[in-house]
């Protein structure tokens, strides 16, 4: 384990040998930090949260309370394979957020950019791909292998579809179902 100066990682909180601590990094209580994770500088994990695989969490992320990130995928044709998990800057990832490994294959690494928020209880499924200043709103949920855009928001309670692609500036109304690609800056919204 390489844990950077001034980093704080509480006493009861369990870093594995070989997870890399930035600098500035503040763990909390109970918190997990697997073996294959690096945190970078100032990264702030609260309690309870589980950071674990093969993950990289950029500069200036919060990890809020009871979020899993890093955990295998929910994909019956996952077989342990090596994959990643690569969280960008700035980010705020809320209570109960779970964000998945890649699989081997579908490309092997989930991609989430800088400057997003993803909201209690959103799910990112393997291989996903989100771009910068994305928001996905309470209990919204990836399936595997979707392309977000950069800015795109996705509505509470809504689901989208595997290998869809929502483009550039899109917005998906909350309680919708997404099964087929969104054109940037356009408008979905289900039947309520």
């Amino acid at each position: 384990m390489a844990v950077a100066a001034p980093a704080e990682v509480h006493p009861t909180a369990h870093v594995e040998p070989g997870a890399t601590i930035g600098e500035g990094c503040r763990i909390g209580p109970f918190c997990l930090i697997g073996a294959g994770v690096t945190l970078g500088p100032g990264v702030e994990i609260k309690s309870h949260a589980v950071v674990t695989g093969n993950t990289s969490v950029g500069e200036g992320t919060v990890i809020f309370p009871f979020a899993t990130i890093g955990e295998v995928p929910q994909d019956l044709k996952f077989r342990g394979e090596r994959t990643s998990l690569v969280i960008g800057a700035r980010n705020r990832i809320r209570e109960h957020v779970t964000i998945n490994l890649g699989t081997g294959g579908g490309g092997g690494v989930t991609r989430v950019g800088d400057d997003c928020l993803l909201m209690a209880g959103a799910h990112v499924a393997h291989d996903c791909q989100i771009g910068n200043g994305v928001i996905l709103v309470n209990n919204a949920a990836l399936a595997g292998h979707c392309v977000l855009e950069d800015e795109v928001i996705v509505g509470g309670l809504s689901g989208v579809h595997q290998f869809v692609r929502i483009g550039r500036g899109a917005m998906i109304g909350a309680v919708t179902m997404v099964t087929a690609d969104v054109i940037p800056h356009g408008l979905v919204q289900g039947p309520r």
